[in-house]
């Protein structure tokens, strides 16, 4: 997790992420955003989840640097993939010096992949953004956008093993930026807003590939999606139970039948993070790199 130290509504990424507020209010901001980013911080260390805290303190002009999801992605035995970025500024994170301050908390991470190049070429994948894994049946979702290149994904899902699940998703008349706004992918569950996948085809795709890999579909409303109900992300506690991190806004709008279910999977935890889902446009799931 990256503190938001030069947090602001970034101009780059209005263009197509309509859960961006418009209103820029930059001198305010920061202060509240480090403040929600502590206390999930701590509800996730509090919960029993390891979790390596760095400050954004490098020279670049980065108020993304948040959601550190979008341009690092990490695999199993400390393998990690780097991804080209559309936001110039958001570039700019991949020279933060993480990866060294890993090593030097004891964790060494080999980078196996970097797309970064095909940022020359307009063409981008903003990591686990772009691509929701289900690393457990090998499948690999993805909603195309400006922001999720289609070839690029095939190279990816090609690399690592995957099998692609191409499709489109919106909202507003625009497509979804990223996929993990609109699903996320559990143990035993995946939560998804059906309703923005507007191909009827591409939509039943979608559910016989989870409903193939043994994943109950709670299905989520598109109000519920702009409430980042979708962008949440479970992680393994010490105790290798599963826990299921959103905002508080997100956990609000869950319904008794949806809670029901999700919980007979998972304990959730949340926090509000308003600020930081107002301004930059992601949620909790944004906000974490999970490390395997």
């Amino acid at each position: 997790m990256i503190s938001p130290d030069k947090f602001r509504n970034n101009e780059y990424t209005l263009s197509d992420n309509v859960f961006q507020s418009r209103k820029k209010n930059n001198d305010q901001i920061k202060s509240i955003a480090l403040k929600e980013f502590d206390k999930l911080k701590d509800v996730i260390s509090n919960s029993g989840v390891d979790v390596f805290h760095f400050d954004d303190d490098s020279k670049f002009d980065t108020p993304d640097a948040v959601f550190p999801n979008n341009w690092i992605s990490f695999h199993h035995s400390k393998k990690a993939i780097l991804y080209p970025m559309f936001a110039p500024n958001r570039r700019l994170e991949r020279e933060s010096k993480i990866l060294k301050k890993l090593s030097r908390s004891g964790c060494d991470i080999e980078i196996v992949k970097d797309y970064s190049f095909y940022e020359d070429e307009n063409k981008f994948l903003e990591g686990t953004g772009s691509i929701v894994l289900d690393r457990k049946s090998k499948n690999a979702y993805c909603s195309i956008s400006k922001r999720s290149n289609i070839d690029l994904f095939k190279k990816f899902c090609l690399d690592m093993d995957y099998v692609p699940v191409i499709f489109n998703s919106s909202y507003q008349s625009k497509p979804i930026y990223h996929t993990n706004v609109m699903m996320s992918i559990c143990n035993n569950f995946s939560i998804i807003c059906l309703d923005s996948i507007h191909d009827k085809q591409e939509r039943e795709n979608i559910i016989e590939k989870l409903n193939n890999s043994g994943l109950e579909i709670i299905n989520i409303s598109l109000d519920q999606m702009t409430s980042f109900l979708g962008n949440c992300i479970q992680l393994i506690n010490s105790d290798s139970s599963p826990i299921l991190i959103m905002s508080s806004r997100a956990f609000n709008s869950i319904n008794k039948s949806q809670l029901k279910k999700i919980e007979s999977h998972s304990e959730i935890i949340h926090s509000d993070i308003k600020t930081i889902e107002n301004n930059g446009g992601g949620s909790a799931r944004c906000m974490i790199a999970e490390i395997f």
